[in-house]
């Protein structure tokens, strides 16, 4: 199957559904900006805290969302609040799978943060030497900058393909409850080697609702995350019918 066609079949499932997945949507959208809100506004001396509670948060809530949408595709009765519950119940699992995932990263992701301070550290010195007038150093100081650049690219790379390889561990873990969290994410590697590009394209296939989600303040967003995630749980779908073939 093509992009096109994981697309079709995403529509076929919203076909009837496209009002509970909105406010499903609009609902959860409103709630992440509330948080996004309280953290900005919240005083100065529990900035800290709240700032890691809304972590805390986030992850069983986009847990959460992505178990009620895969409720609504196998055409189950799921409420606009539903996503909520279906999220905290499962906080350990959601926060299980992400760690997993993290760890399994763990090298790109440190690398990632080596380039930054490369980076960081090179910018700061160069522009130290210039202001000294020491053109030597700022020579080295720019060549640094350059290598940092260079390890910030092939190491950023190296994370999202590797982040492919996980991508499906919600879906798996939520279709698969007894599975535990390390076994969700190694399902996901298992069926999404060889099929990491097509999801990619498939995603990329979305770039020009994006735009149009955008030019429209954002409210496009409230089509365009269910449409988007009804086609990657189709694809899973896909994955998992043509692994029983063979």
């Amino acid at each position: 199957m093509i992009s096109s066609e994981f697309r079709a079949e995403a529509r076929k499932k919203l076909s009837g559904k496209w009002k509970t997945a909105v406010c499903m949507t609009l609902v959860y959208i409103l709630l992440m900006f509330a948080i996004t809100f309280i953290e900005n506004h919240i005083i100065d001396s529990m900035f800290s805290i709240f700032s890691l509670i809304t972590i805390v948060v986030e992850v069983p809530l986009s847990f959460g969302l992505l178990y009620a949408f895969l409720k609504l595709y196998n055409d189950e009765e799921v409420g606009y609040l539903d996503f909520f519950t279906l999220g905290f119940n499962n906080f350990k699992k959601s926060w299980g799978i992400t760690l997993q995932a993290i760890l399994k990263m763990i090298i790109p992701i440190i690398l990632i943060i080596i380039s930054y301070a490369i980076i960081f550290f090179s910018l700061v010195m160069t522009f130290s030497s210039i202001l000294l007038s020491a053109e030597s150093a700022s020579f080295v100081f720019s060549f640094s900058t350059i290598i940092g650049s260079i390890l910030l690219l092939i190491s950023s790379i190296w994370a999202i393909t590797k982040y492919y390889h996980y991508q499906l561990s919600y879906i798996i873990a939520i279709d698969n409850p007894d599975l535990s969290s390390k076994e969700a994410v190694l399902k996901s590697k298992e069926l999404m080697t060889n099929n990491r590009a097509k999801l990619f394209f498939l995603e990329l296939s979305f770039i020009g609702w994006a735009i149009l989600a955008a030019i429209s303040f954002g409210i496009g967003l409230l089509w365009l995350i269910p449409y988007i995630q009804f086609s990657v749980i189709s694809f899973y779908k896909y994955l998992l019918e043509n692994k029983k073939e063979h």
